[in-house]
């Protein structure tokens, strides 16, 4: 691996919210997934980005090569006394078939 393809070595640092708790989603591509996300309700935030790969801070143009191994991901922001993980899950798995050509949402 050359100097300027990296893999993220440390956890996220951001602090979450007093009684919320994050979930990340890979699902091929994560714009239709991430407004799914947002109207369920207990959602409070989603944020959408790249995991895994071999490119430190990949844009979008790097990933729509094919080559950097990046996951398209969206993270959930979660109040789990409005909204149960298992609500996140068959919302996620309602939109997406990992047997699709690149894992596209349905």
């Amino acid at each position: 691996m050359d100097s300027s393809s990296s893999i993220a070595q440390g956890p996220d640092e951001d602090m979450i919210a007093a009684g919320k708790q994050f979930a990340q989603f890979g699902a091929g591509c994560f714009w239709g997934v991430e407004l799914a996300f947002q109207r369920i309700p207990g959602v409070a935030k989603t944020e959408v980005g790249y995991s895994q790969g071999l490119l430190h801070n990949p844009t979008y143009n790097d990933i729509c090569t094919g080559t950097t191994k990046h996951s398209e991901i969206v993270r959930v922001l979660y109040d789990p006394n409005e909204c149960k993980f298992g609500d996140l899950l068959n919302m996620f798995w309602s939109r997406h078939d990992p047997t699709t050509l690149n894992r596209q949402v349905n």
